[in-house]
């Protein structure tokens, strides 16, 4: 009885911390984003740009180098392509 108990709190804490970190990801890609590019719908955004763009923004880079980056990880109107070829 008692392994059952533990094991119901582990597998309930277990997915509601699986949530956390992604939603946390999400709050600070949102937060950020718009020091490099003006107008992105976040929510709009798939699981690996988001990450993508994170990665991005912490690495050692310059603004500019880094606003290159996450422009090409969005595609569309922010790629280079994009703004080339209106």
């Amino acid at each position: 009885m008692f392994r059952i108990l533990v094991l119901t709190l582990l597998l309930g804490t277990g997915s509601a911390m699986a949530l956390g970190p992604q939603d946390q990801l999400y709050e600070n890609v949102a937060k950020e984003l718009p020091h490099y590019v003006q107008d992105v719908d976040v929510s709009t955004l798939s699981h690996h740009q988001i990450s993508s763009i994170y990665m991005i923004m912490y690495e050692s880079r310059s603004a500019g180098d880094k606003q290159r980056a996450i422009r090409s990880v969005l595609g569309g109107q922010y790629s280079l392509r994009g703004l080339l070829f209106k």
